[in-house]
């Protein structure tokens, strides 16, 4: 089953952050709780880990690019996954 990336909120009373650099490409496998992207806020640069074990289906947040807290940024799953329902 697919999981969502979210943009986590790294500080209290933020409403956007910014997807810095992506660790993984789209179709890479990933593990759960590797490091796969760099986000930057008002307060702190960090890497989110991936909540899951599988591959990078897709990108929804590409980098450099700034992006409301808790939205999706990416979603993991199994290769060939019907995602349609997460995007």
């Amino acid at each position: 089953m697919a999981v969502k990336v979210i943009m986590p909120q790294a500080g209290q009373d933020l409403e956007t952050g910014i997807v810095r650099h992506w660790h993984k490409a789209e179709g890479d496998q990933v593990a759960k709780g590797e490091p796969i992207v760099q986000i930057e806020t008002e307060k702190v640069n960090l890497d989110v880990e991936a909540p899951a074990a599988g591959v990078l289906l897709r990108i929804v947040v590409p980098d450099d690019t700034e992006t409301a807290i808790f939205s999706t940024i990416a979603i993991i799953g199994q290769p060939g996954e019907d995602i349609s329902g997460l995007e």
